[in-house]
């Protein structure tokens, strides 16, 4: 199926987006700049949705709510989508699914999900507060906070079969430091997904995976020993009991070079679990637009949502002691 060339070492240039077909209202030839996304997206409306809906089709929402650094490939300029919102609703064109973006927490809630099969987070910090706990590019970006409920409410949705699918700092997102805890404290969203954000290097570099298990559904795009240039995390809080690892990361160089980041055995980047009747899938890559623009990576996005909406095996039993002791 797909596989990752030996390095992906994605260009400095900025990647063309193609054309969006997905968009399908009719409007005026003339229209002001930003007026499409600010109707479709930032009302957070399903504007990817074929206009049929299947019986089948996984109905998607896209979460990408900073309340803390906003990553430049969810950060929408001028009221246009922003690069992941338009990938995604690219992927959701090609592939059939429904897809409604938005930036506002609130939208996790216990009687919206009712309405949702996926929910994908590219998010960071405290998403009960609208704004970050800091100054300048850690500020957030201001948008709908998540209701006082909203973990819970997500957490029993995906224990009732609910799919949910993580990109790089969902795992920066409801840390015990975010929440004024202790540093061994383990939040509930934290638990759900399996670790939490700890640090990372100064620079991008050319990682490489170690696929451990090739068979698993998410892992078809993946080739073992493949370099992906982004920018990587490190974790704490690791569930090494509950996780089921994909691929490993080997930093290289990076471990003498930064050895209380990287330092030690590789470590899972992309991992699934089990969560009740529901799915649970983290990929630690996705900082860098080229990564986002890559067919590559995209494959492993689609991958990841039509696993997490439970096509085919959930195959997430822990394995970690026994696939890297």
């Amino acid at each position: 199926m797909r596989n990752w060339i030996p390095c992906l070492r994605a260009c400095s240039r900025e990647v063309p987006m193609p054309a969006t077909p997905w968009l399908k209202l009719q409007i005026p030839a003339r229209v002001p700049r930003g007026f499409l996304s600010k109707l479709l997206v930032l009302c957070s409306v399903s504007v990817f949705a074929p206009e049929a809906r299947a019986e089948e089709q996984l109905d998607v929402l896209f979460l990408s709510k900073s309340s803390g650094y906003e990553h430049a490939v969810i950060k929408r300029s001028e009221g246009d989508p922003s690069r992941v919102e338009m990938v995604l609703g690219e992927l959701a064109e090609q592939h059939g699914f429904g897809l409604s973006a938005t930036k506002d927490a609130g939208s996790i809630n216990a009687a919206d999900l009712q309405d949702v099969d996926v929910v994908i987070f590219y998010t960071t910090g405290d998403l009960t507060k609208s704004g970050g706990t800091g100054a300048g590019i850690f500020r957030g970006d201001g948008e709908g906070a998540m209701g006082k409920d909203g973990v819970t409410d997500l957490i029993k949705w995906v224990e009732a079969g609910g799919g949910f699918v993580a990109f790089h700092s969902a795992s920066d997102t409801f840390k015990n430091t975010d929440l004024g805890l202790a540093d061994d404290a383990v939040t509930p969203y934290v638990e759900m997904l399996g670790a939490q954000f700890r640090a990372h290097g100064p620079r991008n570099f050319a990682g490489q995976l170690m696929v451990i298990d090739p068979d698993h559904p998410v892992a078809a795009g993946l080739k073992d020993g493949a370099a992906v240039v982004d920018e990587w995390y490190a974790f704490s809080q690791l569930a090494t009991d509950r996780i089921h690892a994909v691929a490993l990361l080997d930093a290289g160089a990076e471990k003498d070079a930064l050895p209380k980041v990287y330092g030690g055995d590789p470590y899972p980047v992309i991992w699934t679990m089990e969560r009740g009747e529901g799915r649970v899938y983290y990929n630690a890559m996705g900082h860098r637009e080229d990564v986002w623009t890559n067919p590559l990576f995209q494959g492993l996005v689609v991958d990841a949502i039509l696993w997490a909406g439970g096509e085919g095996a959930t195959q997430s039993s822990p394995n970690l002691s026994v696939a890297h002791p």
